[in-house]
């Protein structure tokens, strides 16, 4: 018993200087292009907006997001509001790590009420940090760690409603993964294949007829609520007939996609998953786990199908992984359920060795790794391009319309505010996008590209910033500052 009060006091030490370590993630003060585009969102401003635009309420809120966003809007709000409180990068950055800190609360959760062992839980809790995407998602001024939770908490939920529900349980949680299922559209998939499952769990339930049809509409009634706002408020406005996005990967494109090494290995896993899951009868262990298998699978079905159909991307892997951190999220947790269960007979022995053992591997794993705790610590940016080049020395500076919004948040809101005066807006030129639903459309899509200009093109602008105009070729007037990342002068 005094061992485990010890292992258990080691390991919370051992979360703090994690958490405290992996913190400095958000003090970086560069919003990229989609972050600073979702905090002019959350403003009623757009990334196209004027420099100093006077801020707007929350319906230009929701304007604004389903015409320059690709989510239903949820975390948009959220941020609407956070922001009124502070617009410093730390705190904007806050809101995200707090639904990270739920995904790593609701793996030790849901490890517990598995394995009825808090120490073996704690250190499944260690899994979301080890994961490089999942981390960096953490600190992204963006829904994904919005979704990341809703995935965890519909599993969370599914296991409480599989246990024990009434008429209030069953409301408290519709409404729970109603708020979830704004994060983004992905979300609304895991949400109704756990529907599926709770709804399965109402019909089999001993309840007599009236009750389950009560049951079913008190569980359903909040989804579907949020499902019609959704689809008026914000899909109708971005990608109404969920046509392929130009910048992203699908299967209706490109089967290959299937094939690639780390792909190929994560459908592999799916198929090992699914054999389990049919093995259920014959294995108390598996049954176990039955409906957290039956959603991991149904779910990566679904994604694969409507990547072929050419509805939504799927890259499990790589570039855009986030796009599908939710299938992503929940294998991870079947291997976490299972990697529990193999080594629950460690904690099970009074031998002191294992805990030496344990904490020792714990704290090696987490020192190889140490790089990816600081996923988002980069100096490759345009803020210190600003802050090692003294912009006075420049008339007329253009800006190329990815780094626009990166730029009006550094002068109007962040970090380079006190540095604006005789400098920002007056020297700059600030390119331009166009509404975000507009993806879409290749078509759209290509001709703005080409109303788009050379780097030749801006001769007149004594110094670019751009991180994109530069592979669009007709640029050979003009070279990279010395240890600059996106800014350009004249040779």
């Amino acid at each position: 018993m005094k061992n485990n009060k010890v292992f258990l006091f080691i390991i919370i030490g051992i979360y703090i200087i994690v958490f405290f370590a992996i913190l400095q993630n958000s003090r970086t003060p560069y919003l990229w292009y989609d972050e600073a585009g979702q905090f002019f969102i959350s403003k009623g401003l757009n990334h196209d907006s004027n420099p100093f635009e006077k801020e707007r309420g929350l319906t230009y809120v929701i304007d604004n997001n389903s015409l320059y966003n690709m989510d239903p809007g949820g975390f948009s709000i959220l941020l609407h509001f956070w922001s009124s409180f502070s617009n410093h990068h730390i705190w904007l950055r806050l809101l995200p790590f707090l639904f990270f800190i739920g995904v790593v609360i609701s793996f030790i959760y849901l490890s517990y009420l598995w394995l009825k062992n808090l120490n073996i839980a704690l250190l499944m809790g260690f899994i979301p940090i080890l994961i490089p995407v999942i981390l960096s998602m953490g600190f992204e001024i963006r829904a994904y760690s919005m979704e990341s939770m809703g995935t965890i908490v519909s599993i969370v939920a599914l296991e409480k409603i599989k246990n024990k529900f009434s008429y209030k349980s069953l409301l408290l949680w519709s409404c729970l993964l109603s708020f979830f299922m704004t994060s983004r559209y992905s979300e609304i998939i895991v949400v109704f294949i756990v529907s599926v499952c709770v709804l399965y769990l109402i019909y089999n339930s001993s309840f007599n007829r009236k009750q389950k049809q009560i049951s079913a509409i008190i569980y359903t009634l909040p989804l579907l609520t949020t499902l019609i706002c959704i689809y008026f408020f914000a899909l109708i406005y971005q990608n109404k007939n969920l046509e392929p996005l130009g910048y992203l990967k699908y299967l209706s494109n490109d089967i290959h996609i299937l094939f690639d090494i780390e792909n190929f290995i994560f459908i592999c896993i799916i198929g090992v998953l699914t054999i389990l899951f049919l093995l259920k009868k014959r294995y108390q262990i598996i049954k176990k786990y039955e409906t957290l298998l039956f959603v991991t699978i149904f779910v990566n079905i679904a994604f694969i199908i409507l990547s072929f159909l050419g509805k939504h991307p799927w890259t499990p892997f790589g570039d855009h992984s986030n796009r599908c951190i939710s299938l992503f999220l929940l294998v991870i947790l079947c291997v976490t359920a299972f990697f529990g269960e193999l080594i629950k007979p460690l904690f099970l022995s009074t031998e002191i060795l294992k805990y030496y053992f344990v904490v020792s591997s714990l704290v090696f794993v987490l020192y190889i790794n140490k790089e990816s705790l600081f996923i988002r610590q980069t100096k490759n940016n345009t803020y210190y391009d600003i802050m090692n080049n003294t912009l006075l020395n420049y008339n007329r500076i253009y800006v190329d319309r990815y780094e626009s919004p990166c730029i009006r948040y550094l002068f109007e809101y962040g970090q380079l505010k006190t540095k604006q005066e005789g400098i920002y807006p007056n020297k700059f030129t600030f390119g331009k996008l166009y509404p975000h639903c507009f993806f879409a459309d290749s078509l759209v899509q290509s001709n703005w590209k080409k109303t788009q200009p050379k780097m030749n093109d801006l001769l007149d602008y004594d110094l670019v910033i751009s991180s994109e105009l530069i592979w669009q070729g007709n640029n050979d007037k003009w070279k990279l500052i010395n240890g600059a990342t996106n800014f350009y002068i004249k040779k």
